[in-house]
């Protein structure tokens, strides 16, 4: 790494269309019905901003105790990908995006019952 050029490993969403497509019911209870708007709507932040309206206590009771356990695993996912990227282990990193993905397509069933 120069002085001036910097390098980074970083992860984000291409097309944020196809995070409200994929997970529609997430979507729809973290950001259309409880959560405020943000800027950046991908999958890192969908799953942080499911995670937050569970533990924060944004959504109704009974769904954030079935999205619990889940979200929980979600956000050690979420927090380990940070960490990946901020130590440059991008295959680590990569394993966990697909991690990441298939908690919240668990997330998505559960949410999909509401």
């Amino acid at each position: 790494m120069g002085k001036i050029l910097q390098i980074r490993v970083s992860a984000w969403t291409y097309d944020e269309d196809e995070v409200r497509k994929k997970w529609p019911s997430l979507w729809k209870l973290v950001w259309e019905e409880s959560g405020p708007l943000m800027r950046q709507k991908g999958v890192v932040d969908l799953a942080k901003g499911v995670y937050d309206a569970v533990r924060a206590g944004l959504i109704p009771d009974a769904q954030a105790q079935a999205l619990r356990p889940e979200a929980e695993n979600l956000e050690k996912i979420r927090l380990r990908l940070e960490e990946a990227l901020g130590a440059w282990k991008a295959r680590e990193a990569d394993t966990l995006t697909y991690s990441l993905e298939d908690s919240l397509d668990a997330l998505e069933d559960t949410a999909g019952k509401f």
